[in-house]
C-alpha cells in the first residue's frame, strides 16, 4: 500500500513523456517559423489624424485560393462608420485582415490617414486599429487582465469604464470575485455574449482611432444586442468604424452601408436604400437568417 501511489505516479510520468515530447516539438516548430508579415526596413510614423481609411484598387488572394478582392475601392472618412455586407466568401473579413495587416495586399494600397499600412511598424498600426472578431479569444486569467490585455498599465477606473461602455460591468459585478474572477481557457466559463462584451471592453480600453467589428454581436440575444448597440453609439462617436454584420439592427448603427460581391463594391447607401435598389442585398441578409 505504501508503494502503490509512487508506482502509479511513476507509470503516469513515463506515459506522459511521449506526449510532452510531441507537444514540445510542435512548439519549437512554431517558434522557428519566421513570420510572413514583418516591420518595414525603414518604417514611418502614422501622422496624427481622424482615422481616414482608403482602399485603393486593392487586389488580394489567399495562398491556396482564388482571388478574394479584385479592384476593391473604399473610402471611409475619419470619424465616420461604414457597414460592409456581402455573401459568405465575398471578402468582408478580408477587409479587416488587410487594414490590421494580418495579410498584405497583392496589389493596390491600404492607407490610414494617408500612409500605406505596409510602411509603418506593426505595433504602431495595431495600437491604432482594434478588431473585435466573431470568435473571441480570452485567456485563462482574471477578467481584469483580459480586458487590460492590450493596455496592461490601465488603471482600475479605466478598466471599469471600458466595461461599462461595453455593457459588461453588470455581469462582472455579479461574479464571485468581480474583476478578479478567473475565467477558463478561451473564456469557456462565460457565455458567448459575455465573451464578446469582454472583447468589446478590451478594444474600447485601447482607445484606437479605428474600430473594426466583425460580426461582434452575432452571439448575443436581442436584449443584450440592444444594450451593446446603445454602448456602441457612444464608443463609435467621432471614431472611424467598420462594421461587418448581417443584422439590420446592427447595420443601422452605420452612417453608410456598402454591398460587395466578387471582390468589388456593388453599391452603397443606407440599409433601406439598398433593400429597394438591390434585390440581391435583401437575399444575402435573408440567407443569414437574421431578417
Amino acid at each position: 500500500m505504501i508503494l502503490n501511489f509512487p508506482l502509479r505516479l511513476t507509470g503516469w510520468f513515463f506515459a506522459e513523456i511521449p506526449r510532452a515530447s510531441a507537444a514540445g516539438g510542435r512548439v519549437l516548430e512554431l517558434l522557428k517559423t519566421a513570420p510572413e508579415i514583418t516591420d518595414p526596413k525603414q518604417p514611418v510614423d502614422i501622422p496624427p489624424g481622424p482615422g481616414d481609411i482608403r482602399f485603393s484598387d486593392v487586389h488580394f488572394e489567399y495562398p491556396d485560393g482564388s482571388p478574394v478582392l479584385d479592384g476593391f475601392d473604399l473610402h471611409v472618412p475619419g470619424g465616420r462608420s461604414v457597414a460592409v455586407v456581402g455573401a459568405t466568401g465575398s471578402g468582408k473579413t478580408t477587409v479587416a485582415y488587410l487594414l490590421a495587416r494580418f495579410y498584405d495586399v497583392t496589389g493596390g494600397k491600404v492607407l490610414l490617414d494617408g500612409v500605406d499600412v505596409r510602411s509603418v511598424r506593426l505595433d504602431d498600426l495595431r495600437n491604432e486599429v482594434a478588431v473585435v472578431f466573431e470568435e473571441t479569444f480570452l485567456f485563462s486569467a482574471s477578467i481584469r487582465d483580459n480586458i487590460a490585455f492590450g493596455n496592461p498599465d490601465a488603471s482600475d477606473e479605466q478598466v471599469r469604464l471600458a466595461a461599462r461602455l461595453a455593457q459588461a460591468h453588470e455581469f462582472i459585478a455579479e461574479t464571485a470575485d468581480g474583476y478578479d474572477s478567473m475565467i477558463g481557457e478561451r473564456g469557456y466559463s462565460l457565455s458567448g455574449g459575455q465573451r464578446q462584451r469582454i472583447a468589446l471592453a478590451r478594444a474600447v480600453l485601447r482607445d484606437p482611432r479605428v474600430l473594426i467589428l466583425d460580426d461582434a454581436t452575432s452571439s448575443v440575444d436581442a436584449v443584450t444586442e440592444d444594450e451593446i448597440r446603445v454602448a456602441l453609439k457612444t464608443v463609435m462617436a467621432g471614431r472611424t468604424t467598420i462594421i461587418i454584420a448581417h443584422r439590420p439592427s446592427t447595420l443601422l448603427l452605420a452612417d453608410q452601408v456598402i454591398f460587395i460581391e466578387e471582390g468589388k463594391v456593388v453599391d452603397s447607401g443606407t440599409h433601406m436604400d439598398l433593400l429597394e435598389r438591390i434585390p440581391r442585398y435583401g437575399a444575402v441578409l435573408a440567407s443569414s437568417e437574421v431578417v
